[in-house]
């Protein structure tokens, strides 16, 4: 299959080499191009993807879908949906409506691109939780945490979650 390319623009700073190898050992490819204080990132994509998760929302969902293999039964799902605001802005008989018709139309928009659209809410389950180790555990899901922590040291394990920029899942071991 073709060659996909998917680019990103950031303003460079000094955290930007660490973006970089972060990018680097998760085993995507890049070049980059520096235009007046912004660097473009230009990732390679050999391969077209069967699913996508999308839970930053954005403008996330006009360039994802093109990673998406067409007419396969590739699936596109978000996590990031109106419905709240909606019922917010609009009451809860108008806002519920309006959530019915944007996801329809968004899920027949898709279909005649070839990719099933879905919105996904959370709920926690342990069923599905063991659902997903298995997968973990037979290499199809390959998480990347940046540090586990000792269930001693909670405290300090949240407090890096709350300073932020993470390149990876902080894991508390309770074994």
């Amino acid at each position: 299959m073709g060659e996909k390319l998917l680019y990103f623009t950031f303003k460079y700073s000094s955290a930007l080499k660490n973006t970089l190898t972060y990018i680097g050992w998760i085993g995507l490819q890049f070049s980059i191009k520096l235009r007046s204080g912004f660097l473009n990132l230009v990732f390679c994509c050999e391969e077209l993807f069967d699913f996508i998760l999308d839970n930053v929302g954005g403008s996330t969902e006009t360039w994802a879908l093109n990673f998406l293999k067409k007419w396969s039964g590739a699936t596109y799902v978000t996590l990031v949906t109106p419905f709240l605001l909606n019922m917010d802005r609009l009451g809860i008989a108008d806002g519920m409506l309006q959530t019915g018709v944007t996801v329809g139309s968004k899920a027949l928009k898709h279909f005649w691109q070839g990719v099933h659209y879905r919105w996904a809410f959370f709920m926690a389950s342990g069923v599905y939780l063991d659902d997903i180790a298995k997968l973990v555990d037979e290499g199809k899901i390959q998480p990347v945490i940046e540090k586990t922590f000792p269930f001693s040291q909670v405290p300090e394990a949240f407090l890096k979650v709350e300073r932020g920029h993470a390149r990876g899942k902080t894991v508390i071991n309770v074994v």
